[in-house]
């Protein structure tokens, strides 16, 4: 037991050094992963297995429900515990369960497979998010992971359509199996703990009356941005988790789609280090709220429109550069308002929560009602969700401004 309690937490300036956030951030780029290449997968389990959307939109959510559940847990043991162990044995579970996957062809297997992938995904996001909102400059750890996670995906995306040739839906999770377990050689870089950033002394120095304000918002203001998490992923992934699907039923080529979302996927990778640039200049409320705008467009032309491949490939860019604006505006909203360091544990929690309901929801309005159905849902997600960050982050800023005073 004694070799499970955590060591010492390391030094703010050691949490700043780069080997230390690039480790967490591409730690969890990989957790994340089978949400990012969710396209990929979904395509390959329907080819292989002639499953339904409805079905398939389980099994994706599935990997979200375990990855939700210790994801919400996190509150409670994410500073009582050794990182590296934890990171450790999450790595272990998430790849073994993928080489399972590969060996079952039975539809029940495959979900609960799939639960213990996302438990696995979790027990190492949870403690690698932590550390980049640990940073001096949380924005640039979530943007450092989110071109991670892009560019892994995008790698992996382009490969899928021939593993899936070659070996079918087996193939594809091996590759995914194969990616995870090499993840335990960073385990060394991973700090044991870390703790969290304080407000300064001038602050805490408040009246009576500022204090308890000031407190309540320590748990309203992180839930409230957690919701924003909640419905931006609902959105996302249950769009992306069919946005193969939108290609095949236009009629445009395998090769064409799968090349598509990789651009697309890559040319994302943008979208995240301009918003961490413009959250220093621009109120984030404004820079969400544009982000919010430029996807909702890019989803009604999605639908409105003749696709042909260049079309579809333009439309894949734009939604991934504007997803990963997105993300990383919301995991800094989280960190800022993030007072006692153990909400921005709980992104994986909330992210998969979306996920879960996503992907459920637009697999059923997909094959009941069609494509039109799948877009006004998930434009619905991301438009209540846009109102709840305004709110948030202008009450936020109204708060530092009573501490300051």
């Amino acid at each position: 037991m004694s070799a499970m309690l955590p060591e010492p937490p390391v030094e703010k300036a050691d949490i700043d050094r780069f080997p230390v956030f690039g480790t967490a951030a591409f730690l969890f780029a990989i957790a994340v992963m089978p949400g990012a290449v969710s396209p990929g997968m979904v395509g390959a389990a329907a080819d292989s297995f002639q499953l339904p959307e409805s079905r398939l939109g389980i099994f994706i959510a599935m990997y979200f429900a375990g990855f939700g559940l210790v994801g919400a847990s996190a509150y409670v043991w994410i500073r009582e515990v050794n990182w590296r162990w934890v990171c450790a044995v999450g790595i272990g579970l998430m790849g073994l369960s993928f080489i399972a996957l590969a060996l079952t062809e039975n539809y029940t297997a495959m979900l609960m497979l799939m639960f213990l992938n996302g438990c696995g995904a979790a027990m190492f996001g949870s403690p690698s998010i932590t550390v980049l909102g640990d940073i001096s400059r949380p924005e640039q750890g979530f943007s450092t992971m989110i071109i991670f996670s892009v560019v892994g995906a995008a790698i992996l995306l382009a490969l899928f359509p021939f593993v899936t040739q070659l070996a079918g839906f087996a193939g594809v999770v091996y590759v995914m199996a194969g990616t995870t377990l090499a993840c335990l050689l960073l385990i060394p870089w991973m700090p044991v703990n870390s703790r969290k950033r304080h407000d300064s002394p001038q602050q805490e120095a408040t009246s009576d009356t500022v204090t308890r304000r000031v407190d309540k918002s320590h748990v309203t203001q992180p839930l409230s941005a957690h919701v924003v998490m909640v419905l931006f992923t609902m959105g996302f992934i249950g769009m992306w988790a069919f946005y193969e699907r939108v290609a095949h039923y236009a009629e445009l080529s395998d090769t064409a789609t799968g090349n598509a979302l990789a651009i697309g996927t890559l040319f994302g990778t943008i979208g995240a280090p301009l918003a961490a640039f413009l959250r220093r200049r621009i109120p984030m409320y404004y820079c969400y709220a544009f982000s919010i705008l430029c996807i909702v467009l890019t989803l009604l032309m999605l639908d409105l429109i003749s696709l042909t491949n260049w079309i579809y490939l333009l439309l894949a860019c734009s939604f991934q550069f504007w997803i990963n604006a997105g993300f990383c505006l919301i995991m800094a909203l989280i960190a800022e308002v993030d007072k006692v360091g153990r909400y921005v544990a709980m992104i994986p929690a909330s992210e998969s929560l979306g996920s879960f309901v996503g992907p459920i929801v637009t697999g059923i309005a997909l094959e009941l009602s069609g494509v039109t159905a799948m877009v006004i849902a998930t434009v619905a997600a991301f438009v209540i969700g846009a109102g709840i960050f305004a709110y948030v982050d202008r009450k936020d800023r109204a708060r530092a401004r009573i501490v300051a005073d």
